[in-house]
This record gives C-alpha cells, sequence and structure tokens, in this order.
C-alpha cells in the first residue's frame, strides 16, 4: 500500500530514483526471469519463506545486471495488510559473465573460435537423444586436411595456424546457422548437421569441399592449397550410441584418401560398397 521504502544503495546499485514504486521497479526485471520472480515473489508473501533468486534486471541506463537475491518477508503493522521484506542483494555480474566464458573456454577451441571435442561431442550427445527419441534425422561430417604437413614444415606453425584460423571461417560460413563446426585437435574437423537428411547433407559436404579448395597462404612466393576427404554418414536405429556413427564418418573420410583425395564419400550402416562421390 502506498510507496514502499528502498534501501539507496540497492536504489544506486539499479539505477533507479527514490520515488520508483515497486510494482514499477519489478517491469525492469528481464522478461525471462520476470515470471519466475513474481511467482516465488507471491510465494513468499504466502508462506513467509525466504525469498531466494538469481535475475537479470535492466537498469535504466540499458545494462543488464545478474543479481543474487536472499530476502525474508517481515510484518510491518498488526493487521498483516502491509508487508516489506528484508534481506541482501548482491550484484554478481562479473561472476555470472566470468561462468559464461569459462563455460565458453570449456567447449570451443581458442585458435579458430570453433567448438572443441568437448563441445563437438555434447552436442552429439544431444541430437543423438533426439534422433532416439523423435528420430529426427541428423547427418555427420568428419575430415582432416590433405596436403596439410608442408604448410607447417615449410612456413612454421603460425602459418599453419593462419590455415586452419582461414579454413575455419569458410567452413563456417558454408553451413546453416543451425549446424555445429568442431575444430577436434590437430587439422581434424567435424560438422554435425541436425534435421538434416542424406540428400542435403551430400550438397553441404560438397560444397564445404569447393570452397576449402579456394583458400590459401603464401609464404615466401609460394602459395599453398588443400584439398578435403569429407566422410559423411547419417544417425541409424542400429546405431547403439553415437560413437558407431563416428567411426563409420571417420571410416568413409580414411576411404576418400585411399582413392585419391579430394572427394565425399557417404557411408551407411549395412553397406559393403558405400557410395561415392568424387570430382
Amino acid at each position: 500500500r502506498g510507496g514502499r521504502q528502498m534501501n539507496p544503495a540497492l536504489l544506486q546499485i539499479l539505477d533507479i530514483p527514490a520515488d520508483t514504486q515497486m510494482e514499477q521497479w519489478l517491469t525492469q526485471i528481464h522478461a525471462d526471469d520476470r515470471n519466475g520472480a513474481r511467482d516465488m515473489w507471491v510465494h513468499s508473501l504466502k508462506t513467509g519463506s525466504d525469498f531466494v533468486r538469481q535475475l537479470r534486471f535492466l537498469r535504466s541506463d540499458g545494462e543488464t545486471l545478474w543479481l543474487d537475491i536472499h530476502a525474508r518477508v517481515v510484518m510491518l503493522t498488526q493487521g498483516g495488510h502491509s508487508l516489506g521484506l528484508v534481506g541482501v542483494v548482491k550484484d554478481i555480474t562479473e561472476r555470472r559473465q566470468q561462468e559464461a566464458l569459462q563455460r565458453w573456454e570449456a567447449e570451443h577451441d581458442p585458435l579458430t573460435g570453433l567448438l572443441n571435442r568437448r563441445g563437438f561431442e555434447r552436442r552429439l550427445e544431444e541430437a543423438f537423444a533426439d534422433f532416439q527419441k523423435t528420430s529426427t534425422p541428423s547427418a555427420l561430417l568428419l575430415f582432416d586436411l590433405d596436403h596439410f604437413k608442408p604448410i607447417n614444415d615449410e612456413g612454421g606453425h603460425a602459418l599453419g595456424d593462419e590455415m586452419l584460423r582461414r579454413i575455419a571461417q569458410v567452413v563456417a560460413w558454408e553451413v546453416r546457422r543451425s549446424d555445429h563446426v568442431a575444430r577436434q585437435g590437430g587439422d581434424e574437423f567435424g560438422v554435425l548437421l541436425p534435421s538434416c537428411t542424406l540428400g542435403q547433407a551430400k550438397v553441404i559436404a560438397d560444397s564445404l569441399r569447393k570452397a576449402v579448395s579456394e583458400v590459401s597462404v603464401t609464404h615466401e612466393g609460394k602459395e599453398y592449397t588443400v584439398t578435403l576427404s569429407i566422410g559423411v554418414t547419417v544417425f541409424d536405429e542400429s546405431d547403439d550410441a553415437v560413437e558407431v556413427a563416428l567411426a563409420r564418418a571417420d571410416a568413409a573420410s580414411y576411404d576418400v584418401k585411399g582413392q585419391g583425395r579430394d572427394g565425399v564419400m557417404v557411408k551407411l550402416t549395412g553397406e559393403s560398397d558405400p557410395m561415392a562421390l568424387f570430382v
């Protein structure tokens, strides 16, 4: 009822005027967190239990804060009509940003910004679980770079790193927004194509092969290029784990190398003679 007094230090953190009604500053809670906060608030008022919540708050200057709120409900009048909260509000924005950064770093390759092996495996497991539940088709591409060794040997690791960065960028451009591209280590790459048919996957694989063949780096007047030997597969009902599909795509990539490199090969389960698509 009427204006509720708020702590001046809290008002300063939130960057809101002292005469702001409580209902008004509640609207500055991030839309994704607002309903949960309101439900918890009502629950606390009804039951007298503590209000404990981490939520995002949009300050008047447009900046987003992460707040950690722990408040206790108190009665201000004997009639029980007027209620207040006493507690602690901590600005944990920096900690949250740090956690988000650490999560990103744990799953990404620092050189290329692509997913690393760990990040890729997590997304593979998620897509495989979807496939088992709903039969959503997902395709998998694995490749490493043909003729990459001379770039490192003759031009040094800095030149090799530059080539990897350029290839990563081209691969990320060629795939769909929903796809996951990973550098799994060295010059090994993987692409997970969720909700993708075999036909679409072959088209994407061939566009990758063409795009990467046009990437080059130069050292002491010599131009270096690479090609891709791409293995393609899709999840199959006989797969009892994601590793089975990975092994299949890997074997297809290896077979391309055996047949002269610079190509795309599809391997499906139960095929003694896999389909090959070469230049």
